[in-house]
């Protein structure tokens, strides 16, 4: 028997189930019908089926296991039924590509999913298009290598967990996105972004250092609560609790992985970066550091955080940091006087090797309550800080990432003085929010 259609069926205990298997077997051929019980189960599959139907009545999948489905090329189907089920809402927010009734005809069913064209058929018939997906990683249509960035900080409380999460939800809506929390001393994201503690980035560092693979199994999935995860990108969260030591060298084979099937992977990092030492406690941030593309230091927008900054510099080129390093002062005031006062201390300081350019993250309150009630904030002037420090920050460094526009010096940043950039001469004036 020819197979011309593979159908996944999420595990149920709905009737509609049994219905479509029994009526596949007796009257149907070509017809393949896979039964996945998890989403171990769902990794396997993935490559292999055509249609992916799942229901209201057992939320197996979440919103990542979906979005990692459609991305792969398989068409979502789901069935809702409002008696038993979740009802349509809830499969509008699993993110499926046709809502049906349950009650839907085993004939009739049959002949929906019938109508979707095997991605074998549209392989053959065209090249695949190097189009960017919105949410996951698409297995087909890797890259060779993605954008790396570093996020890190001088001095605490200038808002880099949030930056971070707002920079690759942003960074999602274009492109493969992952996120990775190597911060060993205080990670957060397993409670900010509503993700289990249960794989994160200890077990997944284990299994690349032991040559296993480690993604797409290493990923933070959702709770066993039900509540669903924050975000539409991937996360690799630091595990919570007391501090891990992670390997550097285990940390490089992970970001090796990572960058051949994402197109951007941001690693948030702590303000410690050890010695050179591989044995030494906190090299895995030094490692980071030196292989990132660009990097975002975090600072208190006030003369101590312009200090931090200035040392960190300094610290960073003697450990061989190469990469493009953009100041970014947290929680800033709209003071044009202040904002400028604080770039030209880090400027006078910092001599021969400046700063690649500035940012400033305006003061809002709507940052604190987006955490506080579990968002993200999309919308204000620090969201729009944010998109603009992407843009300039992630396309000016040592690779250009296709996936995002080139602004060319506009928004929040700021070119340091003297820096020969192209244009009239003159450093781009910050803009007061």
């Amino acid at each position: 028997m020819t197979v011309v259609l593979s159908i996944g069926l999420a595990a149920t205990r709905a009737p509609w189930s049994a219905a479509l298997r029994s009526y596949v077997r007796d009257h149907s051929q070509g017809v393949v019908i896979e039964v996945i019980m998890d989403r171990a189960g769902l990794a396997r599959s993935m490559s292999r089926i055509d249609v992916l139907v799942v229901d209201d009545v057992m939320r197996t999948f979440s919103v990542m296991d979906i979005a990692h489905v459609r991305g792969d090329g398989a068409h979502v189907v789901g069935l809702f039924d409002q008696s038993a089920g979740m009802g349509c809402q809830y499969l509008a927010g699993l993110g499926v590509d046709q809502v049906l009734s349950a009650s839907t005809a085993p004939a009739e069913l049959l002949s929906v999913l019938s109508q979707v064209k095997p991605r074998r058929q549209l392989r053959e018939a065209a090249a695949p298009s190097p189009a960017w997906p919105t949410q996951g990683p698409a297995t087909g249509q890797r890259r060779s290598g993605g954008l790396l960035s570093a996020w890190t900080k001088a001095s605490g409380g200038a808002g880099l967990t949030e930056a971070v999460v707002a920079a690759a939800e942003y960074l999602a809506k274009r492109a493969r996105t992952l996120v990775i929390e190597a911060d060993e001393l205080a990670p957060v994201l397993v409670s900010r972004l509503l993700r289990s503690p249960d794989v994160g980035l200890a077990w997944a560092a284990s299994r690349a250092g032991q040559g296993l693979k480690a993604l797409p199994e290493g990923l933070s999935g959702p709770r066993c609560d039900g509540a669903p995860p924050l975000g539409h990108f991937d996360v690799i969260c630091g595990a919570p609790g007391a501090a891990h030591v992670i390997a550097a060298a285990h940390l490089d084979k992970l970001l090796a992985e990572a960058l051949g099937r994402y197109d951007n992977v941001l690693v948030e990092t702590g303000w410690l970066v050890g010695s050179p030492g591989p044995r030494e406690r906190f090299s895995a941030a030094r490692a980071v550091l030196q292989k990132a593309d660009s990097i975002a230091v975090f600072a208190s927008a006030d003369p101590d955080g312009a200090a931090r900054l200035v040392y960190w510099k300094a610290a960073a080129l003697a450990a061989g940091v190469n990469a493009p390093c953009w100041a970014v002062f947290g929680r800033a005031r709209k003071s044009r006087y202040e904002r400028d006062h604080l770039r030209s201390l880090v400027e006078a300081n910092t001599g021969r090797n400046p700063f690649a350019g500035f940012g400033f993250l305006p003061e809002e309150p709507t940052v604190a309550r987006a955490r506080w009630n579990a968002e993200i904030l999309g919308k204000g002037p620090w969201a729009k800080s944010v998109r603009e420090l992407v843009n300039t920050s992630m396309t000016t460094g040592a690779r250009c990432n296709p996936g995002l526009p080139n602004p060319a010096g506009t928004g929040p940043l700021a070119q340091p003085r003297g820096s020969g950039k192209v244009g009239d001469g003159k450093a781009a004036e910050v803009v007061a929010l």
